[in-house]
């Protein structure tokens, strides 16, 4: 067994949640009565933080950041379950992991309450050592500490982990942390963009995983 950690994004690698995502942002825009903002520009943010994409997007200064998070986290708690879905393959593929005594954590961008309560609702919350959101730590993605906080937590040794992302933000947080990275191409980002990332492997499915493993 080459890695013993897997430590997994979770929007755009293990579920599908862009379409949540940005019926939660325009709910945040039509609340601020920003009529005019760039649903791509949206969509090539997820990964980051949420002031990240408020600022880059709907323009919103630091005054208004806090109050327009709070208006986006209510909203997508609302619409959360009934929004998303694992990827396929993903569920049958981390219990197989789990079953085999593979580490698995998750380091998100996500706000840790939708984190949890989607994957308590996909019955996999117990599978995970750590699920790391956005609150978890204090430099956010593409900075290494949620993946330093999860090794420094159990003693991972940077070998032993695999970073496993569908975003440029992804691969560059693991290689900062000097961990091997994988990015799936079903996610945000292309082949092609994650290519120019260079990270250790490139796979097309979520089972592909059980070949590098």
């Amino acid at each position: 067994m080459k890695y013993r950690t897997l430590i997994l994004d979770f929007d755009g690698t293990l579920a599908d949640t862009k379409e949540s995502i940005l019926q939660t942002m325009r709910f945040v825009a039509n609340s601020f009565n920003i009529r005019d903002f760039d649903e791509k520009l949206i969509e090539s943010l997820i990964g980051l933080p949420l002031k990240t994409t408020f600022e880059k997007a709907l323009l919103l200064d630091d005054s208004s950041i806090q109050e327009a998070t709070l208006v986006y986290r209510k909203h997508y708690n609302e619409i959360v379950l009934d929004t998303i879905s694992l990827f396929d393959n993903v569920k049958d593929t981390l219990l197989d992991f789990h079953q085999k005594g593979i580490n698995l954590a998750v380091a998100s961008s996500k706000g840790k309450e939708a984190l949890v309560r989607i994957l308590k609702r996909q019955n996999i919350y117990d599978i995970f050592s750590f699920v790391g959101g956005e609150e978890d730590a204090k430099n956010k993605k593409p900075a290494p500490d949620i993946v330093n906080l999860i090794m420094n937590r159990y003693n991972y040794s940077p070998n032993e982990c695999l970073v496993v992302g569908d975003t440029v933000f992804d691969i560059e947080m693991g290689q900062r942390a000097h961990v091997d990275t994988c990015g799936v191409t079903y996610g945000n980002n292309t082949r092609e963009e994650l290519e120019k990332q260079r990270p250790n492997y490139i796979i097309d499915s979520f089972k592909d995983l059980k070949e590098i493993i």
